[in-house]
């Protein structure tokens, strides 16, 4: 192998002599020498062509002398070119014309701004062409040779044109509109039109034009005029079928109305502003004998009008043309009318004003009432003998005139007043038997019976003897026959014996509710006393847990938290007899599955039963329906006391927890659920008393199984709650079996809540003022927002807090409710009102009462957890309530790109359902879509009451996607909506609130 000179002295110095007969070794240096050789092949070649391309260089530079001499010339031409582009070239130097940088540069400048200007008219022309597209008619844009200069898409698809606009662009109308004519009923005309509009080239609007599909097109032409001269034509075409059909619905619903009118049990006359008949129904025709053709621009004087109202009819129609009222108007008054034959009888007339166009006419409804007149002269006479009738009735009446002198008095008022019926004939009532402090009440009462109403009403008097007693009085206005108040009548019932046991039963009453109120008070108070150390003890314990602890420990550690928990589950047993007592124990209804609840009833209570040697034994029928609704907790509840109190009543045997479907519809299922035990049973004389409070059949029961014995009390209650019904049979020494009845709603799997079971969110950096006075709950909350990596600022008591909040910004505030010097609600509505602050406050107060919760929400709070807490409902509710995202809100949300919503609740309800979750993102997106219209009128019209209800109805949805930016927003909406006192702040949080929805609702419909 021949190697290269320069790769051979390489070699020998730097490799030896076993490398280089090595074959990899001599392949590498094979290839490094025929680089070396193409390199020198590659110089050669190089060198050779250099010296080509020299002799080439001169050649050129050559040129160039001759080239640089006729440049000089085409300076020269291109400078007087610039004559023609612009009228600045005079200001150019002489100097500077022989520059060709300086000319070319101006010139470039000249054609920049020329592009410039060609742009903006584009852009001009691409505003005007978008404008035409977006149009909701058809346009057709030519030029004077009958050349398409522009067409939108809405005329293709009007005309059913195939061809795309960009492919009819330059080409001839007739190439696609030739069968046109074809569209149109009247085929010939519309040619014919077409080509009278363009001789005469005059602007043209408002044609219709009938297809034979029965469709209604209308037509504008516009002829386009530059200095006098017709460039062009432009062609509208819009589909006004609608508008047409409306019209004509119009039409029929006004025949419609004609024969309704016609079709009338009274007269219908209309006369117009100068008393002329325009419209008179058949009925009329049958009441009065004259028929439509007759009458018709006659006036009512020249036909129904009696002689002597003539003069007062043209004397109503002049004063209502003077000053627009009339005093026969808008009333339903009696007048008497004359018919054809000149035969005169009474009708019930209204009459009622109305303005058309500007013009006034006037509609009346009459009804003959001769018959009706002839009714009322009996009842008069049968009002005598009524009256007779009530003169010796047992209740007292008597009629008094506008100046309350008694004027009647029948026999039974004589006798329960003690006056003789002459005496009371001229007394004045008022003065005779109503004490002094009673007699303002007694003007109001005459105020109303000028006013026409009646009322019934108890009062203290005096009889004639001076003695104090109770009355029953209704009291009526009095009319005439023409209808004019005369006085009034009163009705009285001597009632002292009645109001006096009335008084007594209100002053036990009132002894019962203030029992109630301190029970209610003592309750609270205990409840507060006892969770406060109760909630150190159990967030102790779960400190505790965490903690590196020998199995001694854990096991102290686990039992005392049972300990802990058995004493939280007495007072809550407790405090929901005081709940359903005081009415304020409500139900939940949610979806779930039978078979599941009842199987974590069973998986708790079966440890225990395995270690008193006991089985437990669940049968559900198969015909219980997969899902059902209802309140699963207090179902649960119900289960765990039943099956609970069979535990501890059973040494051996078997429990058995049956469910028994007895009724069976579409709608719903009437269950029976039975719990049946082998234990120590009682007297069935004692099971009717099972379910009173702290029963237990004798005390030796009481101190061998223990118990609080509320269990059933609160069993029964919880079961008449769900509108069931329970049955105790019992035999002592045999068993016992607990059966309750209760119908359940049937329900949808995808509506089944997921439940949490671990806490899984992240509040981690979360800024927490604490407001809590006790050192023990303080550290509690703190050791646990800690091991969340929250930051946490304590506050001993509210006046800290304030001071706190004036200096400081949080996320989220918990307040204790009951602190001293300043309590959690006044200082909540410090925060709110004061400060002006919408940080969302989160209640932790030991009173589980309905009341306490409704003073928290009513001062501001925005939620409300119970002490003791569980862990879970602390931090799940922190996260609910500050998420790190809220700060979107402020800005565009267009510049977001983050999903504003979030659809991990839904898609864990739907159990991998694509198809419920699309569906119900639908939903959701018509939802809005209908709201915020609706919502954006009723804030127009300030109706925010309205407003508000909208709001509630999607707040439910709105949590349910996941859009926790405006979650507060929505809250805080809500709330000042009600109130209704502050437009401009409504209007603001709603733009807000509608600027997220509107994105979301995009986001969502790209989702889907």
């Amino acid at each position: 192998m021949d190697i290269h000179k320069l790769l051979q002295r390489q070699i020998n110095k730097n490799i030896s002599d076993d490398l280089k007969n090595h074959p990899d070794f001599q392949s590498f240096i094979k290839t490094v020498n025929d680089s070396y050789l193409s390199f020198e092949r590659d110089k050669d070649l190089m060198d050779h062509s250099f010296k080509v391309s020299e002799n080439e260089y001169n050649e050129v530079n050559q040129s160039l002398k001759k080239e640089y001499e006729l440049k000089q010339k085409s300076i020269l031409k291109l400078y007087e070119s610039l004559t023609e582009l612009d009228e600045g070239y005079r200001l150019i130097n002489e100097s500077e014309k022989n520059d060709l940088l300086f000319i070319s540069k101006y010139l470039s400048e000249q054609i920049t701004k020329r592009k410039e200007t060609e742009k903006k008219l584009f852009e001009t022309a691409q505003f005007l062409k978008i404008l035409l597209e977006s149009l909701q008619s058809g346009i057709l844009v030519v030029d004077h040779n009958d050349t398409i200069l522009f067409v939108n898409q809405y005329l293709c698809d009007m005309r059913n044109i195939n061809a795309l606009p960009e492919e009819m662009i330059g080409k001839k109308p007739a190439e696609y509109l030739n069968d046109a004519q074809s569209l149109f009923k009247d085929s010939e005309a519309y040619r014919n039109r077409i080509n009278e509009i363009l001789s005469n080239k005059e602007i043209v609007t408002g044609e219709i034009l009938e297809t034979l599909d029965n469709r209604f097109f209308e037509r504008d032409y516009i002829p386009i005029m530059v200095n006098n001269d017709c460039i062009g034509h432009l062609w509208k075409s819009t589909d006004v079928t609608q508008r047409i059909r409306s019209k004509n619905l119009l039409k029929q619903s006004e025949e419609r109305n004609r024969i309704i009118m016609n079709s009338s049990l009274n007269a219908i006359v209309t006369i117009d502003g100068t008393g002329k008949i325009t419209f008179w129904n058949n009925q009329a025709e049958i009441i009065f004998g004259w028929k439509k053709e007759e009458v018709l621009g006659k006036t009512l004087n020249e036909t129904i009008i009696p002689k002597r109202h003539k003069d007062s009819h043209s004397q109503g129609l002049k004063h209502y043309e003077a000053t627009g009222k009339g005093p026969i108007l808008n009333k339903q008054i009696e007048l008497p009318a004359i018919n054809n034959s000149g035969h005169e009888f009474p009708v019930e007339i209204s009459i009622i004003p109305l303005e058309q166009n500007g013009e006034v006419f006037f509609c009346s409804f009459m009804q003959d009432i001769s018959e009706r007149k002839k009714t009322e002269t009996k009842l008069k006479v049968q009002e005598e003998k009524y009256r007779n009738i009530i003169a010796n009735m047992n209740l007292g009446l008597i009629e008094v005139d506008t100046n309350e002198i008694i004027q009647y008095a029948n026999q039974s008022f004589a006798t329960i007043s003690g006056f003789e019926v002459e005496e009371l004939i001229g007394l004045n009532p008022s003065k005779t038997f109503v004490l002094g402090k009673n007699i303002e009440m007694m003007n109001s009462k005459n105020k109303l019976r000028e006013k026409g109403l009646s009322d019934v009403y108890q009062m203290p008097v005096k009889n004639k003897r001076g003695e104090l007693r109770w009355w029953a009085i209704g009291g009526a206005p009095n009319y005439d026959d023409k209808g004019k108040l005369v006085g009034s009548i009163g009705i009285h019932l001597d009632i002292t014996e009645q109001k006096q046991m009335e008084i007594e039963l209100e002053k036990q009453k009132i002894k019962a509710e203030q029992a109630s109120k301190a029970k209610e008070a003592f309750l609270a108070n205990m409840s507060h006393e006892i969770r406060t150390p109760l909630n150190g003890i159990i967030g102790f314990l779960r400190e505790l847990e965490r903690q590196q602890l020998t199995d001694l420990q854990k096991k102290y550690v686990e039992n005392s938290t049972v300990a802990s928990k058995h004493l939280l589950s007495i007072i809550n047993n407790i405090l929901d007899i005081s709940k359903i007592e005081a009415g304020e124990m409500s139900l939940e209804v949610e979806d779930f599955i039978l078979e599941n609840t009842i199987a974590n009833v069973v998986n708790v209570l079966e440890p225990l039963a395995k270690k008193k040697g006991l089985k437990l034994i669940s049968q559900i029928s198969k015909d219980v329906h997969g899902v059902l609704k209802g309140d699963i907790l207090r179902l649960e509840q119900v289960l765990f006391n039943l099956i609970g109190n069979s535990l501890k009543f059973t040494n051996k045997g078997k429990i058995y927890l049956k469910c028994e479907v007895l009724k069976d519809t579409k709608a719903f299922q009437r269950l029976q659920i039975s719990v049946v035990d082998t234990g120590i049973g009682m007297e069935q004389s004692y099971a009717e008393n099972i379910f009173n409070k702290f029963s237990q059949e004798d005390k030796a029961i009481t101190r061998k199984f223990g118990g609080t014995g509320l269990g059933m009390t609160i069993t029964k209650e919880l079961i008449l709650l769900m509108k069931g019904k329970i049955n105790v049979q019992s035999e002592k020494g045999l068993g016992t079996t607990v059966s309750f009845i209760i119908d359940l709603e049937k329900g949808n799997i995808n509506n089944i809540k997921k439940i949490q079971n671990e806490i899984n969110v992240d509040i981690s950096g979360i800024n927490v003022l604490l407001v809590e006075d006790n050192i023990i709950n303080r550290m509690v909350a703190i050791n646990s927002l800690n091991y969340f990596n929250c930051v946490v600022t304590e506050a001993t008591n509210g006046i800290e807090a304030i001071e706190i909040l004036k200096n400081k910004s949080f996320d989220i505030i918990l307040m204790d409710v009951q602190m001293p010097e300043m309590d959690g609600i006044e200082t909540t509505v410090k925060i709110r009102e004061e400060l002006q602050l919408q940080t969302p406050i989160i209640a932790l107060t030991a009173n589980a009462f309905k009341s306490e919760v409704d003073k928290c929400k009513n001062a501001g709070m925005d939620d409300y957890i119970t002490k003791p807490f569980e862990e879970f409902d602390l931090i799940e509710t922190i996260s609910r309530f500050t998420n790190k995202q809220s700060d979107a809100t402020n800005k565009p949300c267009k510049e977001n790109n983050e999903k504003l919503y979030n659809l991990k609740s839904l898609d864990s309800i739907s159990r991998g359902n694509s198809e419920f979750i699309t569906k119900m993102i639908m939903i959701f997106i018509d939802q809005i879509k209908e709201v915020i219209p609706n919502a954006e009128t009723a804030l127009a019209s300030g109706e925010f009451l309205a407003m508000s209800k909208l709001i509630h109805k999607i707040k439910p949805s709105i949590e349910g996607m996941g859009i926790t930016s405006i979650a507060d927003k929505i809250k805080t909406l809500e709330k000042i909506t009600k109130e209704g006192k502050d437009k401009e702040k409504i209007s603001n949080l709603f733009s807000q609130i509608k600027m997220v929805l509107l994105t979301v609702i995009e986001q969502l419909q790209e989702e889907i």
